[in-house]
């Protein structure tokens, strides 16, 4: 008797969570996509570099393309002139929000080589980046390389990102 009344409970039991965990609701890739803008995933940016104490003195622009992934973590590539072909490794980082709309992004590359522009060492770049809606953000930032050498050298940056699509028909 004793047996049963447990038997009972218990599927009584499992029928009762089957039921609940059935009607609770579960976030899917829309439900996310549609909360608001959101900075994770992949985007082109173009970036313009600057004198720091005038920021009238840049030079010509260049594309990086930067992940955001969920969690947290960034990785970036460039394609800045300024470096030679192998030089730079792909940059690892981090992400948070700041607020509305705002984040804060830093990453870091190993220099692998000098050549005449840059030391070897490592590149990091630390920036405030606005997201103006769910597919463009603006940031500023400022780029420190601590190079092999003991010295450090900087610069900023500002930038303009446009999010990647699936697109055919654009880059």
């Amino acid at each position: 008797m004793k047996s049963s009344f447990l038997r009972c409970v218990s599927y009584t039991t499992v029928a009762i969570l089957t039921v609940a965990f059935a009607l609770t609701p579960t976030a899917t890739a829309q439900s996310v996509a549609t909360a608001g803008p959101s900075l994770q995933g992949t985007w082109r940016v173009q970036v313009t570099l600057y004198k720091c104490s005038d920021p009238q003195v840049t030079i010509p622009p260049f594309w990086s393309l930067v992940s955001f992934h969920q969690g947290g973590t960034e990785t970036e590539t460039t394609s800045n002139p300024g470096l030679q072909p192998g030089q730079r490794t792909a940059g690892e980082g981090f992400w948070k929000p700041k607020g509305a709309n705002t984040y804060f992004s830093t990453s870091e590359a190993f220099i692998l080589f000098d050549s005449s522009t840059v030391k070897k060492g490592v590149q990091k770049i630390l920036q405030s980046i606005n997201l103006k809606d769910q597919n463009h953000f603006s940031s500023k930032a400022t780029v420190k390389f601590f190079n092999a050498d003991g010295t450090i050298a900087t610069g900023c940056a500002k930038a303009e990102a446009v999010r990647l699509t699936g697109s055919a028909d654009k880059p």
